[in-house]
């Protein structure tokens, strides 16, 4: 007589609790995701309520969408003197656009060199950009003001001779201060991932393109910049969301001084005191709207760009 054959679940546990063990992580993940999308749920239903509504909970009106309206975000997206969300969204768009095309494009040539071209030093330099990823940004924020207010200067003590590091050109205020302090704490990490992205792609077609006459340049643009587009995609929208998302850089650069330069995520403590809650709601789900498009817009190329710059 053959022997029983052993059972594949877990010992001591039966068909049902062995069953619930397996679903476990997944209802864990789902519960996490609902308590996570909650509050986005509530904040759309509030900014589509009309306004003789707003005395009651939010999820009164959350089944019922035919007292929906789109009242809050006409008036989110009007001109007045008490709704600034317009300007304060072209001023996003200034900041958000500069700051991440310019440190991907700039990053895509040092990347070149680092990987194309030999040079004596390529591993000290590899290595100090490197290093820079470990520069908290947010440590040099005041001396990076101070230096666009009036310059930076250094004193030589032997010689007693001032030196100018950095012209006083009277950025402090102003939306070029803001792409220049994003570009600076881009471009080390946008550098390595993109180094390492092209260092993946095979060696014969830079040898063969040579072999056929074809200029640095020609190459870059023709061969690697081609092959590399889902790295840089995927750099593009990591810069692009933290650019456009960004409040303290922005603060502190353009702070009080120039309040008409200042982006969404500063103005929304004014534009919420000036319009009400539901307005603001609607200019939030607006703000965001942007980002989200540009993420999925380019999410073929998200996964496969990271992946490309640390396989």
């Amino acid at each position: 007589m053959a022997a029983p054959r052993a059972s594949r679940g877990r010992p001591g546990l039966g068909p049902v609790a062995e069953r619930l063990v397996g679903v476990s992580p997944t209802l864990l993940l789902v519960a996490i995701a609902g308590l996570w999308f909650l509050p986005i749920v509530g904040a759309i239903t509030t900014s589509l309520r009309p306004g003789y509504t707003q005395s009651s909970a939010w999820w009164t009106d959350l089944l019922n969408p035919s007292t929906w309206t789109l009242g809050a975000y006409r008036v989110a997206l009007s001109n007045s003197a008490n709704n600034t969300f317009p300007e304060a969204m072209f001023n996003t768009f200034a900041i958000a656009v500069p700051a991440t095309l310019i440190p991907v494009l700039v990053a895509s040539w040092a990347a070149y060199a680092l990987v194309w071209i030999p040079f004596k030093g390529h591993g000290v330099l590899l290595g100090s950009i490197v290093a820079l990823i470990a520069v908290p940004i947010y440590a040099i924020l005041i001396p990076l003001l101070q230096a666009y207010s009036t310059g930076a200067h250094l004193t030589l003590p032997i010689i007693d001779k001032t030196v100018t590091l950095f012209p006083d050109v009277g950025l402090a205020g102003t939306l070029p201060a803001v792409w220049l302090t994003h570009i600076g704490a881009a471009l080390p990490f946008s550098v390595f991932l993109l180094t390492y992205a092209m260092a993946r792609l095979p060696r014969s077609l830079v040898d063969n393109a040579h072999v056929d006459g074809a200029s640095h340049i020609q190459i870059y643009w023709h061969v690697i910049l081609p092959l590399s587009a889902p790295a840089l995609a995927a750099l593009g929208v990591l810069l692009f969301v933290w650019s456009w998302n960004d409040f303290v850089i922005a603060l502190t650069m353009i702070g009080g001084g120039n309040p008409s330069a200042l982006p969404v995520t500063v103005r929304f403590g004014s534009f919420s005191a000036a319009v009400g809650g539901p307005v603001v709601l609607a200019a939030l789900m607006i703000h965001s709207l942007v980002s989200i498009a540009v993420f999925l817009g380019l999410q073929r190329y998200f996964v496969r760009g990271l992946l490309a710059g640390i396989e």
